[in-house]
């Protein structure tokens, strides 16, 4: 996290508090923290962030309330005087509820202590020497990772307080620790930055009325990081020679310390500091044994465990009967021994599969991969020919991890080797990733897997393998099978980026309304009828007439009969399956067409389009000017379809401009979602397509407003290529248990790259002869002008 992402100053929220003053121990008082507070939220101000978004929390002396005076009429700053502890901890708790951002800055100075359990604690307001009221920096840390804070994916702690130990202050009492509330837990960044490592004191300059610490911190920023976005590597670097030199100029030992934690994904946690001390050897091997005998009581599948064990590690010795402990010594010290011993229970005990998991991952078993896993890896890539360039793999990884920087084997002039392929595999099976908040219980996709995927995606040739060896290794860790299709989605657009672009084979149905008085036999609901013109995509991005096509207008049923010819043709063809895009006019966005049913009533089985195949919507093209602007506005916007930038309109963005302020508001969006009830709703989705929003996600069926999270099993955040196929998921759901998924989804997608048909009368076909399918596939003079 030493970088951190472009941020716009109002997704930017701080939370700055300043402990100056003790009320119940006046002998406490510590000036300049106030200060050291505001100039950090000067700091902040200075940068564009908004006053509102700033909590600047103050126990001040009396020397400091004429500062803040003149804080808050020059630097439009507000503050808010806080005497407790519980103050303190609302500011993080409800006081973060209603606010939503990306980066979160948490500034603290006050006195602080290092407890018996290596805890750093912060001494609140009222604290007193009989009862020590603080906080514990890392249970605030672990708190600002819960599931329902909205946004703050990369957060940075700032905390100017003591780290002595407790024994030095020779006080009978203890300190007296609050806990803020448990609750589900998230993957975010979360930099933290400690004024003295443990034991030392963090100096206080009572003429400068500063904290030495803070003064090294702030005097950085406001030279180097005026766009709120420092460097934190560079921070970090230049606070430690600065007291470095200090101290070699006859200054006091303060030895600032770094804390990089990555909650949850388990991928990485720095600690500048010493470590605390591990388990020792026999707790860590006790916690092992009881694992094994709960989940090995079955005599037959602990006899197969050890087999495989004995086999896939030839290297340990485990002898003729094993006790549980010397398994348990096995597993956490044998390279993939966990690894393979997870290979056979999974197949019997998800659960204690699960379990050994996390005992692996806690207690630091070496090898994330089984050596069946690692060895038929190696044997896929020595017989795959022409290996991609290494640093653009890596590259890749970087961009979908955040891994600080990725390492990178030493460099081959003739290009990567299966070994440098191999030592990148075994770097990130260490990365092994953390928990799904969307998915309790299962696994977040490792970077291993991560980084195959993405070999796959850059070689056709052994993309098939590479993919199920991808498939077995996820399945044996749990992990979530719609993160890894995510993942893979995201590894076939960066493939995209290297070469020629690859595009899904499609189907695009162009619909217009049938001209009322002319009759069509069958017309479908209240006798209307459609007129249907198919056209074909092979992936090639060429579009050109399907066959068997004539003038007649056409009921529901009929049209869904000719687009399933037409993906049923076209899948002989490219072996793949097609999406299905709707092209309809502006003003017919409401036309169910996804639920349309192809089946005659006789049939044992339904045929809904929306449910047999991934469908969206298409615009066809407005008037010139507007289509003009429209289609510059999707292209721009199409550019960000990869971040999870989603933009939510409900009932109060119906009156006046507010819908399309909203939707203007952040140009890098490429999502809209409609909430609003059916007044209001078909307005908003014609604002959004009319400003070239290639994603608009609405409710076509709601009766009234939905709720925050009707949309979530959609996953509107996600891969844009992967939505048409989580909404044909959902439909299926919907008819299995219509109570329990209530959504009614229409997806209009509006892919940039992906060119429409000429726009043709559509009620005059008779001129356009149709084409055999396999003719139109083979004459490259059919193609899209």
């Amino acid at each position: 996290m030493d970088g951190l992402s472009v941020v716009e100053p109002r997704r930017v929220h701080a939370v700055v508090v300043g402990v100056e003053r003790y009320e119940k121990c006046p002998a406490w008082s510590l000036p300049g923290a106030v200060g050291d507070a505001v100039r950090f939220a000067r700091w902040l101000r200075k940068g564009g962030v908004p006053a509102a978004n700033i909590h600047l929390l103050l126990a001040p002396g009396e020397e400091s309330r004429r500062l803040l005076d003149e804080v808050s009429q020059t630097d439009e700053i507000d503050w808010c005087e806080v005497s407790s502890r519980d103050g303190l901890m609302d500011a993080f708790t409800s006081g973060l509820d209603q606010r939503a951002g990306d980066l979160l800055y948490v500034y603290w100075g006050s006195h602080g202590v290092l407890d018996h359990g290596e805890r750093r604690l912060l001494l609140c307001p009222d604290a007193s020497l009989k009862d020590k009221r603080c906080i514990d920096t890392d249970n605030l840390t672990e708190h600002l990772a819960r599931a329902d804070l909205h946004g703050f994916a990369q957060q940075v702690l700032l905390f100017d307080a003591c780290a002595t130990f407790l024994e030095h202050h020779q006080d009978p009492v203890g300190p007296a620790v609050a806990a803020f509330p448990t609750a589900p837990r998230r993957g975010v960044e979360q930099f933290r930055l400690c004024a003295a490592a443990a034991g030392q004191v963090a100096e206080n300059d009572p003429a400068r009325r500063s904290g030495v610490f803070s003064r090294a911190v702030l005097d950085w920023l406001e030279a180097h990081a005026a766009d709120l976005r420092p460097d934190l590597g560079s921070l970090e670097e230049h606070v430690k020679t600065w007291f470095g030199e200090l101290h070699r100029a006859g200054g006091p030992l303060q030895t600032p310390v770094r804390l990089f934690i990555r909650t949850l994904d388990g991928s990485e946690h720095q600690c500048a500091e010493p470590a605390l001390p591990p388990l020792p050897e026999s707790a860590d091997r006790g916690l092992v044994a009881l694992a094994l005998r709960s989940a090995l009581g079955d005599p037959e599948l602990r006899a197969r465990c050890l087999d495989h064990l004995t086999s896939a590690c030839p290297q340990i010795r485990l002898g003729p009967c094993p006790s549980d402990e010397r398994i348990a010594h096995v597993l956490l010290t044998a390279k993939r021994a966990m690894a393979a011993l997870v290979e056979v229970v999974c197949q019997q005990n998800r659960q204690a599969a699960d379990e050994f998991l996390m005992l692996a991952r806690s207690l630091g078993a070496p090898g994330l991969l089984s050596p069946l896993e690692h060895a038929s890896l190696r044997e896929l890539l020595e017989r795959t020919p022409g290996l991609p360039p290494m640093a653009q793999v890596i590259d890749a990884v970087r961009t979908s991890l955040p891994l600080g920087r990725a390492w990178l084997p030493p460099h081959e002039p003739d290009g990567p080797t299966v070994g440098q392929l191999m030592a990148c595999v075994e770097h990130f099976e260490e990365h092994a990733g953390g928990l799904s908040v969307a998915h309790p219980g299962r696994h977040l996709v490792p970077a291993v897997v991560r980084f195959t995927e993405l070999l796959a995606a850059a070689l056709p040739e052994a993309r098939r393998e590479l993919r199920e060896w991808g498939d077995r290794v996820a399945r044996r860790l749990g992990v979530d099978p719609g993160g890894l299709a995510e993942r893979r989605a995201d590894a076939e657009a960066w493939a995209a980026g290297l070469g020629p672009e690859e595009r899904p084979p499609r189907v695009v149905a162009q619909l217009d309304v049938h001209t009322p008085g002319r009759s069509a036999a069958g017309a479908g609901e209240g006798g209307q009828s459609f007129t249907c013109v198919l056209w074909i995509d092979t992936g090639t991005g060429d579009l050109v007439r399907a066959a068997d096509q004539g003038p007649a207008p056409l009921p529901p049923r009929d049209v869904v009969r000719l687009i399933e010819r037409a993906v049923f043709e076209l899948r002989a063809v490219t072996r793949q399956t097609a999406v299905v895009e709707i092209l309809v006019q502006p003003d017919a966005l409401h036309l169910p067409v996804d639920s349309w049913n192809g089946s005659e009533d006789t049939d044992p089985l339904p045929s809904l389009l929306g449910v047999e195949r991934a469908t969206v919507l298409r615009c066809a093209p407005l008037a010139p000017e507007r289509e003009k602007q429209r289609r510059a506005g999707l292209q721009r916007r199409w550019f960000g379809r990869h971040s999870d930038k989603v933009v939510h309109l409900d009932d109060r963005h119906t009156e006046g401009h507010a819908g399309y302020g909203a939707l203007m508001q952040d140009v890098g969006a490429a999502r809209a979602v409609v909430r609003a009830a059916p007044g209001g709703r078909d307005r908003l989705v014609q604002t959004a397509l009319l400003l070239g929003y290639p994603v608009v996600l609405w409710d076509r069926q709601a009766a009234g407003p939905v709720p925050d999270s009707h949309f979530a099993p959609l996953r509107p955040e996600a891969a844009v290529d992967g939505l048409p196929w989580r909404v044909r998921d959902y439909r299926a759901k919907a008819c299995t248990d219509p109570v329990a998924h209530p959504a009614r989804p229409a997806v209009l997608l509006e892919a940039a790259d992906r060119p429409l048909p000429p726009v043709l009368s559509l009620t005059e076909l008779s001129d356009a002869p149709p084409d055999a399918v396999s003719d139109a596939l083979s004459d490259p003079e059919e193609v899209n002008s």
